[in-house]
C-alpha cells in the first residue's frame, strides 16, 4: 500500500518530525511511503531521511519563493481554528494547497500527524484513502475550541492513534466520536548505532527543548542538592530554547558553574546518551516520552517524575528506572541519589532499560499501525460499496531494511574515538562502480596557510543493499601532519573534487576517560587531542591539537570578589618553586600582572587570579585579559592556560562561569571610568578553548 504522512515542517526538528522519520523508515520496507511537508523554509532536511521515502513540500518558505507573497497568504486559514497552536502559519492561501493535495493524492492511506492538519485529512481527503489521525499532543492539552471543531470533523475518519494508552482514554472520554476507533500506538526508537552504556561515566544527561515544561530548573535544584555529596559528578543538559538564560542564571545562583552544563542542541544525540550512567526527565507533562525510550535503548536508567501521561506507561518503577512524584525536588534528588551511589543498581537497571526498551522498536510499532490500516480498510469495505482495500505489503525476500544514500553528498560519516587517540570513520554511500572514493582531510586554516590534504587509508566494502561502506582510521601518529588546527573529513576520488561528509554519530566517550587519566597523570611529551564534530550546517570537521607544551585547565571557582583557577601542565618542562601565573591584556595596550602558583605535586597548580589589579588598571569599558602560566620563574616563555581537552566541542557554552563584581582600591589615571563604580569581571573560555576574562563597566 502507499501511506502519505501530512506534516507542518518535516526540515525542522521536533519530536512528532523525529518519530514520523522512524515510522516511515519501517514502513517503508514493505510499502511506499512519502512524507507530505506543508511548509519548507530550509534546503535540507535536520534528520537523515532515506531515499526510498519521498519527501516534498507544498508551501515553500525559503527566501526567494513567490510562496511568501501568494495572494491569500496574508488571510486567515478557514479550517484550522486560531486557538490551534500553529494557526498564525496557516492562511487561506495554505488551506489551497493543502485541499488540493489532499484531493488529489493517489495514497491509499493519508496519516495528520496534528490537529490542524488532521481537520483537513478528515474534512477533504478523497474518499478512496483511508484518513487517519495522529494525536502527538496530550488530549486535554489542546484548546476546548479545536477539540470541539475535532468532534464535528473527525466523524469522517477511519481511526484515531494517540502515543499513550492513557491519552486514548482521555480522548475516549472528552472527545467521543462514534463509531472510530480511538487506539494508543507508542513512539517508536530506533536501535542506536552506538554501543549501550557501561553506566561507569559519572554523568547524568537530560535532553530535550529549553521549555519551561520540561521543568529542568527542578533538576538542576534537585542535582545542586547532591553536588557536594557527589563532587565528581557532573550534569549535561542537551536541547536549545528560550529558557536557556534562566537555567544559566539558577546554574550560578546554585555555585554549579562547570559542574551543570548547558550543552546546547546535539543531533544525533544517542552517543551523548550514552556518556551518561543515569537519564534525568524531570517534565511536568509529557505527551509520550521519547527521552525515556532514547535512553533507555542507550543502557541508561531513568529517574523521571510520573508526570502525565507518558512516563508511567514506559517504565517500570524499581526495575529500568524511578518514577517519583510530580514537581518534587526533594523526590528527584532521592531517586539521582540511590543510582550515583550505587554502580551495581545503574549496571541492573541499565540492562533491564535495554531489554525492556525493545518493545518500542520501529518494527514492531509501524507491524501495529499496518494491523491498524487492514483493520480500517475491512470496516470501510463493509460499510461502503465499491471501496477497493489497498495491495498488501512488498514481498519480504526482496525488501530491503536498508537502502544505500543515491550520492555521497547525501551519506552521513560515523566516527568512533577511543582512548588512544584514535579515530575510526565509517560511511555508506552508493555503489561504488569504477570509482574509487577515499576519505581525506583538508585542512581550514585560521591564517591562510592551509596545509597539503592528508588521504586516509580508505577500505570498501560492497553491502547487500547495492551500496559500498568505506571505513578508515586515523592514527595518534597523523597528528605529526595534522599539527594543531581544523579539517574537513571530505571524500574524494581522482577524478573529482572533495565532498565534504555530512556528521552522523560522534562517539566520543572514551575521550572522558583520556581526559581524566590526562590530569590525574600529565604527560611528559607532547599533547595529542583529536576531536571531531558538527558545524552548524551539519558537516563533519576534525579539531586537531598538537603541542610540545600544554597547560589545561581543570577549574574555575569564582567566589565573592576573586576567582580561582585549577589546572596541570602537560610537556617536559615541570612547575618549579616560583612559578607564576599571569594574566595580560588583549590589544595594543598590553600590560600584564602576575602572582605566585601553588603547586599541587604531579604537575598540578593552583592560583588566585589578581582581578582587584586588573580592575583599578583598566584602560577601557571593555577589556579581556588573557591567561597564562610560566612555570620557572627563571624562564620567561610562557604557556596559554585552556580548557581544550574535552569530550564535546563547544566549551565556551558548556562552561559559563558567574560574574564578580568589584570597585577599585585605586584611582587610575589612565581609567576611561570613575573607580567607584563597580565592574563585572567574568571568566570564560573562548571559542578556540583558551581561557581569558572579561572586565566590562556595565
Amino acid at each position: 500500500m502507499k501511506i502519505s504522512f501530512l506534516i507542518n515542517n518535516i526540515y525542522g526538528i521536533g519530536g512528532t518530525n523525529r518519530t514520523v522519520i522512524n515510522l516511515a523508515e519501517a514502513l517503508a520496507v514493505h510499502h511506499d511511503v512519502e512524507i507530505v511537508s506543508v511548509f519548507r523554509r530550509a534546503t535540507a532536511t535536520k534528520f537523515e531521511i532515506s531515499p526510498r521515502i519521498t519527501v516534498r513540500a507544498l508551501v515553500d518558505l525559503r527566501p526567494g519563493s513567490a510562496d511568501r507573497t501568494a495572494a491569500g497568504s496574508d488571510e486567515p486559514s478557514e479550517v484550522v481554528p486560531r486557538q490551534e497552536e500553529f494557526s498564525a502559519q496557516y492562511s487561506r492561501f495554505t488551506d489551497g494547497r493543502i485541499i488540493r493535495e489532499l484531493q488529489k493524492t493517489d495514497a491509499d492511506v493519508v496519516v495528520g500527524t496534528r490537529p490542524s492538519l488532521n481537520l483537513f485529512v478528515a474534512a477533504h481527503t478523497r474518499d478512496g484513502a483511508l484518513r487517519v489521525a495522529q494525536e502527538h499532543m496530550t488530549h486535554l492539552a489542546i484548546p476546548p475550541a479545536v477539540r470541539a471543531e475535532m468532534a464535528r470533523v473527525y466523524p469522517r475518519l477511519d481511526a484515531i492513534t494517540t502515543v499513550t494508552e492513557a491519552d486514548a482514554g482521555s480522548f475516549l472520554e472528552n472527545t467521543p466520536i462514534p463509531g472510530i476507533p480511538v487506539v494508543g500506538i507508542p513512539n517508536s526508537v530506533p536501535q542506536p548505532l552506538v554501543p549501550p552504556s557501561d553506566c561507569s561515566h559519572k554523568v547524568v544527561v537530560s535532553a530535550g527543548r529549553m521549555h519551561q515544561i520540561k521543568r529542568y530548573d527542578l533538576l538542576i535544584r534537585a542535582f545542586g542538592r547532591l553536588a557536594e555529596e557527589f563532587p565528581d559528578w557532573q550534569l549535561r543538559i542537551y536541547g536549545d530554547g528560550g529558557e536557556a538564560g534562566k537555567l544559566r542564571a539558577l546554574v550560578t545562583e546554585l555555585g554549579l558553574a562547570g559542574r551543570a552544563l548547558l550543552m546546547g542542541g546535539f543531533s544525533p544525540i544517542e552517543s551523548e546518551w550514552a556518556k551518561g550512567s543515569i537519564a534525568a526527565v524531570t517534565s511536568s507533562a509529557e505527551s509520550f516520552g521519547m527521552t525515556l525510550v532514547e535512553a533507555m535503548r542507550c543502557g541508561l536508567p531513568v529517574v523521571s517524575t510520573d508526570c502525565p501521561v507518558g512516563p508511567r506507561e514506559i517504565l517500570r518503577d524499581g526495575e529500568d528506572g524511578f518514577l517519583v512524584p510530580n514537581g518534587d525536588v526533594d523526590a528527584i534528588a532521592w531517586g539521582l541519589r540511590r543510582l550515583m551511589a550505587d554502580e551495581s543498581l545503574r549496571r541492573e537497571m541499565g540492562t533491564a532499560a535495554l531489554r525492556n526498551a525493545t518493545r518500542y522498536d520501529p518494527a514492531a510499532v509501524a507491524a501495529r499501525y499496518v494491523e491498524l490500516f487492514e483493520d480500517a480498510a475491512r470496516r470501510r469495505a463493509r460499510n461502503v460499496r465499491g471501496y477497493r482495500a489497498p495491495a498488501g505489503p512488498r514481498e519480504s525476500a526482496t525488501a530491503q531494511v536498508t537502502v544505500a544514500p543515491v550520492s555521497l553528498g547525501a551519506a552521513t560519516v560515523d566516527v568512533t574515538a577511543d582512548d588512544a587517540g584514535w579515530l575510526r570513520f565509517t560511511a555508506d554511500g552508493p555503489g561504488e562502480g569504477r570509482h574509487r572514493w577515499q576519505f581525506v582531510l583538508r585542512h581550514k586554516p585560521s591564517d591562510g596557510k592551509p596545509r597539503p590534504d592528508l588521504p586516509l587509508r580508505t577500505v570498501r566494502k560492497a553491502l547487500d543493499n547495492g551500496g559500498t561502506r568505506y571505513t578508515a582510521a586515523l592514527t595518534p601518529s597523523a597528528l605529526d601532519e595534522l599539527g594543531d588546527g581544523r579539517w574537513q573529513v571530505a571524500m574524494q576520488h581522482p577524478r573529482s573534487s572533495a565532498i565534504h561528509m555530512k556528521a552522523g554519530i560522534r562517539d566520543t566517550r572514551a575521550l572522558i576517560d583520556a581526559r581524566a587519566r590526562l590530569v590525574a597523570r600529565p604527560t611528559v611529551g607532547s599533547v595529542g587531542w583529536n576531536l571531531p564534530y558538527a558545524q552548524p550546517n551539519g558537516r563533519l570537521m576534525l579539531r586537531t591539537v598538537l603541542r610540545p607544551e600544554h597547560a589545561e585547565c581543570t577549574g574555575v571557582e569564582v567566589g565573592d570578589g576573586a576567582i580561582t583557577l585549577a589546572g596541570v601542565l602537560c610537556g617536559e618542562r615541570r612547575i618549579e618553586p616560583g612559578a607564576l601565573f599571569i594574566v595580560g591584556r588583549r590589544g595594543a595596550y598590553t600590560k600584564t600582572f602576575s602572582v605566585p602558583v601553588q603547586i599541587l605535586g604531579r604537575q598540578a597548580f593552583r592560583a588566585e587570579v589578581p582581578v582587584r589589579r586588573v580592575v583599578d588598571h583598566r584602560l577601557a569599558r571593555w577589556e579581556d585579559w588573557d591567561w597564562w602560566l610560566q612555570p620557572d620563574p627563571f624562564d620567561r616563555r610562557k604557556v596559554r592556560v585552556c580548557r581544550l581537552l574535552e569530550d564535546f566541542p563547544d566549551v565556551k557554552g558548556a562552561y559559563a562561569y558567574p560574574s564578580v563584581p568589584l570597585v577599585g582600591d585605586e584611582t587610575s589615571a589612565y581609567s576611561v571610568v570613575h573607580p567607584a563604580r563597580p565592574v563585572w569581571v567574568r571568566p570564560y573560555c573562548s571559542a578556540s578553548g583558551a581561557m581569558a576574562m572579561n572586565v566590562v563597566d556595565r
